[in-house]
């Protein structure tokens, strides 16, 4: 065999090694956690996650900007307005991967911990020090989010962020499986999927797509 042939046989396992490992790297990020049934409290409170609008995801370092990002983030601040006013906790999430080779490539930098990206968009309103960070998509595997929902006894959760399809997707599984009651609100998620297989995805789920109305008792567009 001509040394070509090697050099194509070569790079053709590398292919397929690297194809495995990212296989391997997806299914490891895109899950959902389990913990323990929260309890029922006496007088159980609500909170709002606001799930990695970022720099690097949806501002000024996004390499895919999704659509409608800017409607999107005005009716996410106003969600937190009306949270704020009405003193449901106001938590944000944002996604971090420990500095390493594979993911400076897969984000190319941008949410690696320490970048610029892994900061809140700059557009986000920022009204609580609530702020957690992750390295899946499930926001629940970091453990201190589920200490601080305990300690202040909540029982219901609303999401807004992204992806509608996955980290706030997961995030919503790994509420369901504390017992948590969840609300996604449908006006202030983002997704590159459609209305349609969003919808599909969620009724499967068992996730409940909500209306801004259901924090607010009336449409706040």
């Amino acid at each position: 065999m001509s040394l070509v042939g090697y050099v194509v046989i070569f790079l053709v396992g590398i292919g397929i090694l690297l194809a495995l490992f990212l296989r391997h790297v997806g299914k490891k990020m895109y899950t959902s956690t389990k913990g323990e049934i929260i309890k029922k409290y006496e007088n159980p409170r609500k909170a709002l996650l606001v799930i990695d609008v970022q720099e690097g995801i949806t501002g000024r370092m996004a390499l895919k900007p999704y659509k409608d990002t800017e409607e999107k983030i005005k009716m996410i601040n106003k969600v937190i307005q009306h949270a704020s006013d009405t003193g449901v906790e106001v938590v944000y999430i944002r996604h971090a991967f420990k500095d390493s080779f594979i993911y400076r490539m897969l984000t190319r930098g941008r949410l690696i911990e320490g970048h610029p990206g892994v900061e809140i968009d700059s557009r986000i309103k920022v009204i609580s020090e609530n702020n957690f960070t992750k390295n899946i998509s499930d926001a629940f595997s970091n453990v201190d989010l589920d200490k601080f929902l305990i300690t202040n006894q909540v029982n219901e959760l609303y999401l807004v962020g992204l992806d509608a399809v996955y980290c706030v997707y997961y995030t919503a599984i790994g509420a369901l499986n504390r017992g948590y009651k969840v609300n996604v609100i449908e006006e202030a998620i983002l997704t590159h999927k459609t209305q349609e297989e969003v919808a599909k995805l969620y009724q499967k789920s068992g996730i409940k797509l909500s209306s801004s109305k259901t924090l607010t008792e009336k449409e706040i567009y």
